[in-house]
């Protein structure tokens, strides 16, 4: 829900309106770099934006906001707000409520937007009336409404809207734009598009002739064969690739020689629109005929896509399945050879497998006999079969070659086969080796969980955690630890993969951003990333806090004897403010994961150490340290739960 809010308007605070001071318990980043406000300076204080006002902010937003919350949905206010450094803005803000109390949580929620610069143009008359009274008719008749209001569907429901409205500016950015990422997500569905329209190609181009076009043909996927190929020159000079160094091209000129001098031959001549061609000439003429034979070069195309398997998919189990593909269409290939060897035969009166054939099912053999349309299929299924019993070394003899070209057509097809089964099969055998090595070890993992929860006799809720917790952590690692990785690595390569490893944290605060090369690399090491899922506890209250929380990915809510108090996202910091000759101080409040949730953790003792190392960096942890939540506060927070005073 913050997140289809966010797409709405990115300035906003999530309230808790059910208790009695209207706590803030969430602001967005936007909101604090707009108004110049550090985000301590909004937590938990009450959403009437006291701290908001000056002189030229009308006393009437108190009662607004607190008359709205109490009862209302929805309201829409037109203020002057000021920003810390006492800058007055015109602002509009948006209320709506967003969940109501129900039997399992009785706290109630608002969101408040803030769209600046926007003012509704009212002046106060001499004979003005009682704000409450005032109030009620606003809210009978508004003659403005913040954009909070009007895509509220799109906050509460209705994501259709939504997916469709991303999906078009996608297109746009598409088109506008003159380069297209190798790994974008448009690229690798146009990759698959056409990966499938070639799979097509070389089933059915064969197939037309052989066979003439009387069996597995279809006009329409032919014409959109003979479109999008030719389409997709236009994107490959545009696509960016990767160098021999590892980095990413993307000029234009580059990219242009890049494509030439790699496919671009084979995809010009495979892309032709000989389809269409067929079309413009007479179906009975040597041009047409000609056409369908040059279009068995589309083909071709398989061999680009077993060079680029890994752009694809590295997935073991559909790597397989296009491992089988390939061994098909191979033998399909062969197996319309081996029926135009025949036809040829047939049709100069020298007896071979398709006679043989025709008298072994008793069909009458005459001239026309081999061009009859419901005789098609029975030819290439026989075909199809002989030489698959070839490939698979299994043959049964029922189909054989007669004569002296039949036996040297197999004699090579013996060879390939051969060759072709060797590798396929081989590459299958490591493909599902390697599959069944991973899936084993997760197997014995999750038997081991599920053993040791069932000799302990835990709880069904706490074994639910167990399994959610062991599932989360395998999808995210694959059962790989980094510390057992790195731990024969030498003391360079590990900081190196340590910085890249906690890379979002280096670069978005500036307590670790802002320090010399060296003590980076050494806090990589000390640095540690916990994963947690929703519903565990990150810290309970009264215990010892040993280290300091970064966010860096999810949500976790703040809690205080069951009730919510605030909510911190990616980029926040809790914990304490440690210093060297401090005593390690208690949790004065619960904090829960909301969602998945990844958190790198400096504890005290490590972060001892790095201050012995680099006594420079005492002033900059005292002085870039941005702590959103003090966990170890002694203050009393109490006042958030009492009445706010009358206005």
């Amino acid at each position: 829900m913050l997140t289809n809010i966010h797409k709405i308007c990115k300035m906003f605070m999530l309230v808790n309106s059910s208790l009695p001071s209207l706590p803030i318990v969430f602001v967005s980043n936007e909101f604090t770099s707009f108004y110049r406000y550090a985000r301590d300076d909004v937590y938990l204080k009450n959403a009437r934006l006291h701290f908001m006002m000056g002189p030229s902010t009308r006393k009437k937003l108190l009662s607004e906001v607190k008359h709205t919350m109490a009862s209302s949905n929805e309201n829409t206010l037109s203020h002057i707000l000021y920003t810390k450094d006492g800058i007055p803005i015109p602002t509009q803000i948006g209320l709506l409520r967003i969940k109501e109390p129900d039997e399992n949580n009785k706290d109630c929620y608002f969101v408040m937007t803030f769209d600046p610069f926007k003012k509704k143009h009212w002046e106060p008359g001499p004979g003005e009336k009682d704000p409450e009274e005032e109030l009620e008719c606003e809210l009978g008749e508004k003659n403005f409404i913040a954009p909070i209001l009007k895509f509220k569907d799109n906050v509460i429901g209705n994501e259709g809207q939504s997916f469709r409205r991303n999906f078009f500016q996608t297109l746009l950015q598409l088109f506008l734009s003159n380069k297209l990422l190798a790994d974008s997500t448009f690229r690798l569905t146009w990759d698959w598009v056409i990966l499938l329209l070639n799979i097509w190609a070389t089933f059915s181009v064969p197939l037309q002739v052989s066979f003439n076009r009387k069996i597995y043909f279809s006009v329409p996927l032919d014409v959109a064969t003979d479109i999008f190929l030719p389409s997709g020159h236009s994107l490959n000079f545009r696509t960016t690739y990767v160098n021999p160094d590892g980095l990413v091209i993307a000029d234009n000129r580059k990219m242009a020689e890049h494509y030439l001098m790699g496919w671009f031959a084979l995809d010009l001549v495979t892309a032709l629109p000989w389809q269409i061609g067929q079309f413009l000439t007479h179906p009975n003429s040597w041009t047409a005929y000609a056409m369908q034979w040059f279009k068995l070069s589309r083909v071709l195309r398989m061999l680009k896509v077993v060079m680029n398997m890994d752009g694809y998919t590295r997935n073991g189990p559909i790597l397989l399945t296009f491992t089988i593909t390939y061994f098909f269409f191979l033998g399909h290939l062969i197996a319309c050879g081996w029926f135009i060897l025949g036809r040829i035969q047939y049709e100069n009166g020298v007896a071979g497998w398709i006679t043989y054939h025709l008298q072994m099912n008793n069909y009458q053999i005459t001239a026309d006999v081999i061009y009859e349309d419901e005789l098609q299929r029975d030819f290439y299924s026989a075909a199809l079969y002989f030489i698959m019993t070839i490939f698979t070394t299994v043959g049964f003899g029922n189909i054989s070659p007669w004569n002296v070209q039949e036996q040297i057509f197999c004699v090579v097809t013996m060879l390939v086969s051969a060759f072709s089964y060797a590798i396929i099969f081989g590459s299958a055998t490591s493909i599902i080796m390697r599959m069944g090595a991973h899936q084993s070890r997760f197997l014995d993992q999750q038997h081991d969980l599920e053993l040791y929860a069932a000799v302990n006799k835990f709880p069904l809720a706490l074994r639910n955690r167990m399994e959610d917790y062991f599932y989360y952590y395998w999808y995210n690692s694959k059962g790989i630890e980094n510390s057992k990785m790195m731990e024969r690595w030498p003391r360079s390569l590990q900081e190196d993969t340590s910085l890249f490893l906690h890379r979002v944290l280096f670069a978005e605060w500036p307590v670790f951003n802002e320090t010399s090369t060296g003590c980076r690399r050494a806090l990589s090491l000390q640095i540690q990333r916990n994963g947690f899922t929703p519903g565990d506890y990150i810290a309970h209250k009264d215990d010892c806090v040993d280290c300091v929380y970064f966010l860096v990915r999810g949500h976790v809510k703040i809690k205080i004897n069951g009730n919510l108090i605030g909510i911190l996202g990616k980029g926040d910091t809790f914990g304490e403010k440690w210093w060297p000759t401090t005593v390690t101080g208690k949790a004065n409040a619960d904090i829960q994961a909301m969602t998945y949730v990844e958190i790198e953790t400096l504890t005290h003792d490590s972060l001892r150490e790095i201050f012995i190392k680099f006594p420079d960096y005492w002033e900059v942890w005292e002085k870039k340290l941005e702590v959103t939540y003090e966990l170890t506060d002694t203050a009393d927070k109490s006042s958030i739960f009492k009445n706010l005073p009358e206005d």
